[in-house]
């Protein structure tokens, strides 16, 4: 938790730009299904996972903890917030790059 996510925003950036998501749907998964999940990860303690999770906890996880049809949840939501706008403007950038090739 004391890495700058702000080196990973390319990594995301391209992964997210090679989907076949729309910036609206990259959203609505962030929000409604991403943040809901994981979030719980920034107050564990003693420390947050860094190694990541199994992938079949990922989905069992997102199904039920996902917010479609709510309100996004608050917690987390500025902080996620301002990542995303930089990482949005990101994605936009290389797929654009890679419709000019």
């Amino acid at each position: 938790m004391d890495t700058d996510v702000t080196l990973s925003y390319s990594f995301i950036a391209q992964r997210c730009a090679d989907s076949k998501y729309s910036i609206e749907e990259l959203e609505r998964i962030l929000f409604n299904e991403v943040l809901p999940a994981l979030r719980f990860n920034m107050f564990d303690l003693p420390a947050p996972e860094w190694a990541g999770f199994p992938i079949d906890w990922v989905v069992m996880r997102v199904l039920s903890k996902h917010r479609f049809g709510k309100r996004k949840p608050w917690i987390l939501r500025s902080y996620t917030q301002i990542h995303w706008h930089e990482v949005r403007q990101l994605i936009q950038e290389t797929r654009q790059r890679n419709a000019e090739k």
